[in-house]
């Protein structure tokens, strides 16, 4: 049989401009981030300073002579010319007018670039550490036991002091995977690579299966699919750079939605089980899967159905969590991670209106009750969300298509992602593979969000802001971020109420607007490719 392949458009100024941009943007930010003072690494080991090639570029360039307000200027600025790189980068892509083997190369040779920074602006690689440590070193329970009941260990100063005292919040798998780097790294030069190395990997791998698979079922999109990966400043920066554990539940994802594209679900199922053993985000997607092959089966098999599904994922996790399982923390920090806030989440407006509003009536602690109510309500909207998902998936048929229901999850982890009151730059990656399955406006909000994202997240410790920023809790992006919020909102109602399914264009052209217009070449060329993953790739045209 034959499927289409794309043939990208000659590169024309548009993609020569965009390419440079990316190129020169991201050495900017790599500059700064080599500089001494620089506000995008956080509290480095004693005796850790940047070096190698960026940082003897950064010296030539007399970059070490700026002062930290001059730092922080020319920091804000590397950010904004990234994420304006990526923005265009993005459009080419989708146009069609970068090539695959431009946008691959470009992605690995970011990835390379960024392992000769210092760790970059988060201390979570710290928290991982301290829990692997806590294991392979103490042999104790890391869902018990926390970085406080070890303060010894050289790990302890660098820990963020609200972890402190905080039994672990990931899941088992990353667990034995931190017990393992901290096992077999000396130095924490050494183990912060490890971690840095493995989120490369992660990344690099979920490039490699996105090119593969997206070719497949919607070839004008595979570019496209690649560069909200591989040349995203958020991947390279914030998550390869900061050694973020986000990328193995992207990657784990990936692979998930590549099984679900040749029609073998349960084994999409396990995969999602390992993305929920390293972060309980990935159980927004499996419990989307789950509706679908209940609501595919005969109504006598459906709960025999569920009872497969449930048991053989519940088994791979247990399998892995069965050391760690006790009483006092039975969920494996679960419950503990809903109770945190972030100061750049768009929820906390309304956690601080609230609490404002408690603070009037009953004092101090009139504040924290309604802060705590606020919070339950953001949760509220987006359980609410992903149940209005899922129901549009048991009910509607059309929706249950391979595409469309990898479209579902993107809509469903965003709904998750933007009102939650616990929002981070790194989350963000958890829908970056879903992004070419997405129509308009999600899709768009994703690229927006991530170059929005990359700016906000200046520095790692708010205490590096300037006083004025850092005396004003609601960030500058915030109002962004809320009419991102509204957007996807609207879209998501407009489409359940007209019964449009959930990956379907609604503009014209059938792609997108004057903002992703740009021709491509479609050939037919022979396929490899078996009769099942051709009946998933079923989609409403």
């Amino acid at each position: 049989m034959r499927v289409p392949t794309v043939r990208p458009l000659p590169p024309q100024r548009a993609t020569q401009r965009a390419l440079g941009a990316s190129v020169l943007s991201m050495l900017f930010v790599a500059l700064v981030a080599a500089t001494p003072r620089s506000p995008f690494p956080p509290v480095l080991p004693q005796g850790m300073e940047p070096g190698g090639p960026f940082r003897w570029l950064s010296d030539l360039l007399g970059m070490h002579r700026l002062d930290e307000s001059g730092l922080m200027l020319v920091g804000l600025a590397s950010t904004i010319s990234a994420a304006i790189g990526f923005i265009l980068l993005a459009r080419e892509a989708f146009a069609g007018r970068l090539s695959m083997r431009t946008a691959i190369w470009l992605a690995v040779a970011y990835h390379v670039a960024v392992l000769f920074l210092p760790l970059l602006f988060s201390r979570d690689v710290y928290s991982y550490a301290y829990y692997g440590r806590i294991v392979s070193t103490y042999g104790a329970n890391p869902y018990v036991d926390t970085p406080r009941d070890f303060p010894l260990n050289s790990l302890f100063p660098l820990t963020w002091p609200g972890w402190r005292d905080t039994p672990s919040v990931y899941g088992p798998l990353f667990t034995w995977i931190s017990a393992g780097i901290t096992w077999s790294t000396k130095g924490l030069q050494a183990t912060i690579t490890g971690f840095q190395l493995l989120a490369a990997a992660a990344s690099l791998g979920t490039i490699a299966v996105l090119a593969r698979v997206v070719t497949r079922v919607k070839p004008e999109r595979a570019v496209f699919a690649v560069a909200m990966v591989g040349l995203n400043p958020i991947v390279i920066f914030h998550v390869v750079g900061g050694g973020h554990n986000d990328m193995l539940v992207a990657f784990f994802v990936t692979v998930a939605a590549a099984f679900v594209l040749a029609d073998r679900h349960l084994v999409a199922a396990v995969m999602l089980g390992l993305g929920l053993s390293v972060k309980a985000s990935a159980v927004v997607p499996l419990v989307l899967l789950m509706v679908v092959v209940v609501a595919m089966a005969p109504p006598a098999r459906r709960r025999s159905m569920l009872v497969t599904y449930v048991g053989v994922v519940g088994g791979v996790w247990l399998v892995l969590a069965l050391p760690f399982l006790q009483t006092t923390n039975p969920t494996l920090g679960l419950v503990e991670v809903s109770g945190h806030d972030s100061w750049m989440a768009p929820g906390q407006v309304v956690v601080r209106v609230f609490g404002g509003a408690g603070a009037l009536i009953a004092g101090h602690g009139g504040r924290e009750v309604a802060a705590q109510l606020a919070r339950l309500l953001l949760f509220g909207v987006s359980a609410t969300g992903v149940v209005v998902v899922a129901r549009r998936l048991w009910r509607d048929p059309s929706s249950r298509t391979a595409v469309a229901l990898l479209a579902a999850w993107g809509w469903a982890f965003l709904l998750v992602i933007l009102p939650s009151p616990v929002l981070f730059t790194w989350y963000l990656v958890w829908t970056l593979p879903l992004a070419w399955a997405l129509p308009r406006v999600a899709r768009r909000s994703i690229v927006v969000l991530s170059g929005f994202f990359v700016v906000t997240q200046l520095v790692t410790e708010s205490g590096r802001l300037p006083e004025l920023l850092a005396g004003v809790r609601i960030p500058f992006g915030h109002p962004i971020a809320l009419a991102v919020c509204v957007w996807i909102a609207v879209d998501l109602i407009r489409r359940m109420r007209a019964g449009t399914p959930l990956d379907a264009e609604t503009g014209r052209p059938e792609f997108g607007d004057a903002f992703e217009a740009g021709g491509m070449v479609v050939e037919s060329t022979p396929a490899a490719i078996g009769a099942a993953p051709v009946r998933a790739l079923r989609r409403r045209r």
